[in-house]
């Protein structure tokens, strides 16, 4: 399965880090959920400590996934299917690598669900 920052995030969360075993993500998402945490971070919803355990098992979490890399992707199909879909590059690259691997999608993500649904990506939400 196919984990996006917005499931990535939940399952961090929700310390259920088993689930990520033999999954894959994109390196971006780490990226991503760091950044949701800091805004977390910003708006009070967590606190400084929360934010330093999370971001030292965020670090970890690699070693649970599979991390695939923008090399490994198709840049090409990536920028179509987000002019396509009016996707970010980002989002657009999770659907590229949904593709190649014909694996499902995981995703909190109500825009990226219903693109990867047209295009015929099972998708699931954490």
């Amino acid at each position: 399965m196919i984990f996006d920052a917005s499931s990535l995030y939940v399952v961090l969360k929700k310390k259920e880090l088993e689930r990520l075993r033999d999954s894959e993500t994109l390196d971006l998402a780490f990226y991503e959920v760091g950044n949701a945490m800091l805004n977390d971070l910003r708006k009070k919803i967590i606190t400084e400590e929360s934010f330093t355990k999370a971001t030292e098992v965020l670090n970890g979490i690699s070693q649970l996934i599979r991390v695939e890399y923008f090399s490994g992707l198709d840049a090409g199909n990536v920028s179509e299917i987000a002019k396509r879909s009016g996707l970010t590059f980002y989002d657009a690259s999770y659907l590229n690598l949904a593709l190649m691997t014909g694996e499902p999608l995981a995703t909190n993500d109500g825009k990226l669900k219903a693109e990867a649904e047209k295009l015929g990506i099972k998708t699931f939400s954490v």
